[in-house]
Formats: C-alpha cells, sequence, structure tokens
C-alpha cells in the first residue's frame, strides 16, 4: 500500500489537521506516502512529507496549465517521492471550485482506473454559489466505480450524494480524530469573571453578530472573546463593521484576541493563554462540515453552550455525546426586524444566490424560504443578514425589551436571558474526555487503513458520473436558505 494525499495547501485549518492525522496515522501503520500541495507550508506542517506541485493551490483560472499537464506533474512528483506509483490517491474538496483544474485531474484519474478517495470538506453546492461558479464547465465532478470511494464529515452530507445517486456501498462516513491540545490548559481562576471564548476564525458563517446578542443579555455577568480574524479579504469588510458596532455599543466583546490582546493583565496573548482563561466555551456558527467546535471544550474540561445544528449533532448523539447546552432557535420578535425590509433583503439575495448557481427562483420557492424563517411571531437570529442582526441588538440595549427574546431548546422556547444567566452558573462540561473514544486517532486510523483497503484490490471499471444539477439540487431546497451563507 502507498497514498498520495492531495489538496491546494495546508495552511492552518481544517483540512490540515484532517491531514496532519492522516500522515500521523499512515507513518504508524508504516504505510508510504506523500503529501501534494500547491504551495510550501508554514512552520506548523513543514514537518510532514510534502512536494509542492506547481497548478494545485488556489485559482479561479487554470492558466496555461492544462489538467493533462498537472496529472503527469503529480504524478511525477509522487514518484520522486515515493519511488513507485502510488496505490491509492486521496484528494480533499477536490470539486469545491478552489482550483478546477483539481477536478478535472481527478476526472482524467478516474478514466484511467486509478485508486480514488475523494473527502469533501465543504460542497461548493451548499451556500457558496462563488465556488460553483467557478467550475461550472466541469461536468465531470463525482466519478463513480468499484476503485473509487466517496468520504464525508457527517452523515447529511453522505445522505445527500446517496440521494443524487451515488450507490450506498461507495459512500464512507469517515469522522476526524478529535486530538488534545499539546498543553491543555489549566483552569480560570475561581472568582474571576466568566470568560466565554468562540474559538474561531471570525468569517461570516460563524455568525460573529449572535456573540453580541449573547453578550447583551448576560450584561454584566461575563464577558466574550473570539479568538481569530478572518484571513480572506471577503470576509474582512463585515468583520470591520462588527468591530466599528463593539465599539459603539460598548458591549463586552473582543474580536480577534490571540496575538493581539492578554487574556489576562500584563499575560500573554496566546492561544493558549485564552483557552485557560476562559471559563466558557461558545458555538453560533449557522454551518460545519464536521463541528470540530463541539467537541474539543470536551476534552479540555469546558462547557460548550450556543446553537445547536442538529444535522451535525446528530452523529455525536449516535455515540452517546451530549456536546454542549445548545438551542435550536435564538429567537427575536418579528416587529423588531421589519418584515417588508427582510423580504426584500431576502428577494436579492436568493435572486443572486440561484442566478450563480445557473438556476432560477420562482414564487412559490421565495414564499417558502420566507415562511420558514418565521416562528410565530418570531424569527431566528441566525438568519438575519448583519444589518438586522444589529437592529435587534440595539432593541436589547434598550434594556426594556431583553425580556422578549426567546430561546427554543427540543420545541420549549423560554426566556433567552434566564437561559443565558443560568447557563453562565454551570460550570461542568456535559460529556466526559473518554466519551469520545470514536474520536480518537486510535480509532480514526483503523477507519482509513479500512477505507484504503477496501479499493486495494477491487477490479477497476470505466467511471460513470453522478448528475451535476442532482447534487446541485440536494442542498439548494428553499427553507434551508440563510443569509449568512451568501455572497
Amino acid at each position: 500500500m502507498s497514498v498520495v494525499i492531495v489538496h491546494y495547501h495546508l495552511r492552518r485549518g481544517g483540512v490540515a489537521r484532517v491531514i496532519r492525522s492522516a500522515s500521523e496515522s499512515l507513518t504508524q501503520a508504516g504505510v508510504a506516502h506523500v503529501i501534494l500541495v500547491g504551495e510550501v507550508p508554514n512552520k506548523d506542517n513543514a514537518d510532514l512529507p510534502f512536494r509542492t506541485v506547481e497548478g494545485l493551490g488556489y485559482t479561479e483560472e487554470g492558466g496555461s496549465l492544462t489538467p493533462l499537464r498537472l496529472v503527469h506533474a503529480m504524478r511525477e512528483a509522487a514518484k520522486d517521492a515515493l519511488g513507485k506509483k502510488p496505490v491509492t490517491w486521496h484528494f480533499h474538496n477536490h470539486a469545491l471550485g478552489k482550483n478546477p483544474l483539481m477536478a478535472e485531474s481527478v476526472a482524467i484519474l478516474a478514466e484511467t482506473g486509478e485508486r480514488l478517495v475523494l473527502q469533501t470538506h465543504d460542497f461548493a453546492e451548499d451556500g457558496r454559489p462563488f465556488n460553483y461558479k467557478a467550475c461550472e464547465d466541469c461536468a465531470l465532478l463525482y466519478p463513480v466505480a468499484p476503485q473509487i470511494r466517496h468520504v464525508f464529515l457527517n452523515s447529511r452530507d453522505r445522505a445527500n450524494l446517496v440521494r443524487a445517486g451515488l450507490p450506498d456501498e461507495h459512500a464512507v462516513l469517515l469522522p476526524n480524530a478529535v486530538i488534545s491540545p499539546a498543553r491543555v490548559p489549566e483552569a480560570a481562576p475561581q472568582g474571576s469573571t466568566p470568560l466565554v471564548l468562540y474559538p474561531v476564525r471570525g468569517i461570516r458563517r460563524k455568525n460573529l453578530g449572535e456573540i453580541f446578542l449573547l453578550a447583551a443579555l448576560a450584561g454584566d455577568a461575563a464577558r466574550f472573546a473570539v479568538t481569530l480574524g478572518p484571513d480572506n479579504p471577503r470576509w474582512q469588510s463585515i468583520h470591520e463593521d462588527w468591530e466599528a458596532f463593539g465599539n459603539d455599543t460598548k458591549l463586552p466583546v473582543d474580536l480577534n484576541v490571540v496575538g493581539r490582546l492578554p487574556a489576562n493583565q500584563g499575560g500573554e496573548s496566546s492561544y493558549e493563554a485564552w483557552l485557560a482563561r476562559a471559563t466558557h466555551v461558545v458555538t453560533t456558527s449557522i454551518a460545519e462540515g464536521f463541528g470540530l467546535g463541539f467537541l474539543e471544550p470536551i476534552l479540555l474540561g469546558k462547557p460548550l453552550f450556543g446553537r445547536d445544528l442538529p444535522e451535525i449533532t446528530c452523529d455525536f448523539a449516535a455515540n452517546g455525546i451530549i456536546p454542549g447546552r445548545l438551542y435550536d432557535r435564538l429567537l427575536v420578535p418579528e416587529k423588531w426586524i421589519g418584515m417588508e425590509t427582510l423580504r426584500q433583503m431576502l428577494v436579492r439575495r436568493m435572486q443572486d444566490t440561484v442566478e450563480a448557481y445557473g438556476t432560477d427562483m420562482s414564487a412559490r420557492t421565495l414564499d417558502t424560504a420566507y415562511e420558514s424563517m418565521r416562528h410565530d411571531g418570531f424569527l431566528d437570529f441566525g438568519n438575519l443578514p448583519e444589518d438586522l442582526q444589529r437592529r435587534a441588538i440595539l432593541r436589547i440595549l434598550d434594556r426594556s425589551e431583553q425580556d422578549k427574546v426567546r430561546v427554543e431548546i427540543d420545541g420549549d422556547i423560554r426566556s433567552a436571558e434566564n437561559w443565558v444567566l443560568r447557563t453562565l452558573q454551570e460550570l461542568e462540561p456535559t460529556a466526559t474526555p473518554e466519551q469520545l473514544a470514536p474520536y480518537t486517532l486510535e480509532a480514526y486510523r483503523e477507519r482509513l487503513l479500512t477505507l484504503y483497503s477496501s479499493i486495494e484490490k477491487v477490479d477497476a471499471e470505466p467511471p460513470t458520473h453522478l448528475e451535476k444539477h442532482l447534487v446541485l439540487a440536494q442542498f439548494l431546497h428553499p427553507e434551508r436558505f440563510q443569509f449568512l451563507q451568501t455572497t
């Protein structure tokens, strides 16, 4: 067995962490492997067995490089590293639209009978119309053959591709390994003001506005902090708007704190220092692939609270894990928002989205999306555009209407302010590290080696391909529309 892992880069982030887990697993199992990327990784991942290949990085255009030339370059790099032809090619996010050459190269390798593992962390079809447009000319995004496996982080994505025509036996669930940080931080000092940490990069789908809303409900009972700012220029202006809002309202929220602000007076500003200072961890994201942020706090012994994503956490529940104290919706009164304004914004955003995906928006589609947003006189704060989120928060700061905000938990609707204040008093996690046994590196290694073995000896056949429009249809349900997943 020998393996070539292919991705655009090894920058800090979720995919790079998965690739590191795979590389460490293969090394421990004595499996020869190499990682092909489009750029030299930074010091965090420079110890991995990588080779750079021109043409693998992010780009909307292929330039003068052709898919055939890229395939040739990858094969040469793999042979140089391994000394032989690889048995299995393991691609990450090949169809995400970050580089159309990647998808076309996969199609070529599939046609030549190569054994492929195609692992999708994020779908261009799922709220990423900008990405989807970049690969609109790639007709053969999802090849199907006995020697090809499609790999998913969660059951929802797996089910979507099976409904689109992927044979069940070719669809593999491969959850990420959850690994404790090298240095588990000590608990925060007893008696200190609660510090609620959101350990994410503040991109749009992380729903930063909800942090400000929770802070407004908590009042003086806690401070909130978000670890990192966005590195993608597309999200910078949105992040800056929230920074300005925080300065104007004086809400106890600090953004982009790691490396910029000390966690304690006169102390360090490192990620570990902020984790040590935190009494709670929060999540307000409206979309995730695997949901590492739900499980990592358990290893740290930190209680988690915030927004549930049942499509993700159902996999954890199947393993008996309750990751935190989570709500299904955070509800604000419709009259705070202005429903005609909301509908007009919905028309514009939905129109832009469906056009980017090359489809049409009917009146019925719009009505379905609009009615799905309404909940008996309330709206879910997480599915409002940022301007309307700020409007709602300002109503809470009036201090005469904060009791009108509600949380919905398993169909039960209650005062959000009371729930937040009570939750801040809870200092114990809802699960133990021992319950994370299905997500250890050892369990991940076993699944990975089983996956590779399943295609190593099968007879290769010419591939067929899933119809692109059938895959897209699984994600474009109007009732799933999210403002924070539009461009």
